[in-house]
């Protein structure tokens, strides 16, 4: 038997396949994550003209008192939800290697799993990704064991708050008290690590350039989770960006001013090259897509769009 081979493969994901579910779910429902869960693809829903100004969020329908209530349970479950997917990816390897005769067993309970990697690491056999780039499972190591605690009081004591969009966690362990506190941008720097490498393994995602600087980018968003090096990537991070605008007059005017302005929010410190994929919708259904490479997205703050403008960047309607 081949270690991590094709069937090896596809079990992983179906360990997994409902957590990736959950949370590409929820990042398109509101604003628990920046920006949604994909590593390299920003989603974003247009301004139309006249609404620089307005927001219209989950409790307009539902009433601020059950918005609120139902927003603050998204948030220590899609932090549950990232944590399994790395308890799986974990379990994964040390499965593998005892099928392989490497190790004699592999337990099942979350601190065992800690202590047999820890003890066996030498002797373990990993996936050719973290052969070759060993900081992935280094870094992913790293959080999964220090987010274990917070991790145990979400689950089994329920014990976490909400203040503002933070999600807080305060646990006692060893006669101390530890305290996490995740911002939105942490939490979804969390969720779109733990997504990308579990689809990497999987081989739902192909490994590149770009994929390896994004996944450094979000590492050290972590910094204080994980307590190791910072990786201070410096080069331009090429995106996609998926804009959705409403047909208005039959015309579709995209605010690329609103999108220039959610990049900077969501990525202050990096300098970052766009592909923006707009999907015209009428009706609620799309219509009509333009795909424009980085250096064809005009520099303007606008970009009105008739059925026959932009020919050569339509696509379509599949991709």
């Amino acid at each position: 038997m081949t270690m991590f081979d094709l069937t090896s493969q596809t079990r992983l994901k179906g360990k997994m396949d409902y957590e990736l579910w959950f949370l590409e779910f929820i990042s398109k429902k509101e604003e628990i994550l920046e920006g949604g869960a994909k590593i390299s693809k920003i989603s974003l829903k247009n301004r139309q003209s006249g609404q620089e100004n307005v927001a219209i969020a989950v409790s307009d329908v539902m009433g601020s008192g059950a918005a609120l209530e139902v927003m603050n349970a998204m948030r220590p479950l899609t932090f549950a939800a990232s944590y399994k997917i790395l308890d799986v990816i974990f379990e994964w390897i040390l499965e593998e290697n005892r099928n392989a005769g490497k190790i004699k067993k592999a337990p099942w309970e979350f601190k065992r799993k800690i202590e047999s990697i820890s003890n066996s690491h030498s002797n373990l056999i990993l996936p050719n990704l973290f052969e070759t780039h060993p900081y992935m499972e280094k870094y992913l190591f790293q959080l999964y064991t220090n987010l274990l605690k917070f991790r145990n009081e979400i689950i089994h004591s329920h014990k976490f708050s909400v203040l503002g969009n933070n999600l807080r966690i305060e646990t006692a362990e060893g006669g101390q008290t530890h305290i996490l506190e995740l911002s939105p941008r942490e939490l979804g720097s969390f969720v779109k690590i733990v997504v990308a490498v579990a689809n990497l393994l999987a081989r739902e995602l192909s490994f590149d350039p770009n994929i390896d600087r994004l996944l450094k980018y979000y590492i050290d968003r972590l910094t204080k989770i994980h307590g190791l090096a910072e990786f201070k990537q410096p080069a331009p991070i090429p995106i996609d960006v998926d804009l959705e605008v409403f047909e208005e007059n039959k015309m579709f005017s995209a605010d690329l001013k609103f999108v220039r302005q959610e990049l900077s929010r969501i990525f202050p410190d990096v300098n970052i090259l766009f592909n923006l994929k707009i999907i015209g919708l009428a009706d609620g259904r799309p219509v009509m897509i333009w795909l424009l490479p980085f250096d064809s997205v005009p520099g303007g703050d606008r970009l009105e769009l008739s059925p026959d403008a932009y020919v050569k960047y339509r696509v379509p309607l599949t991709e």
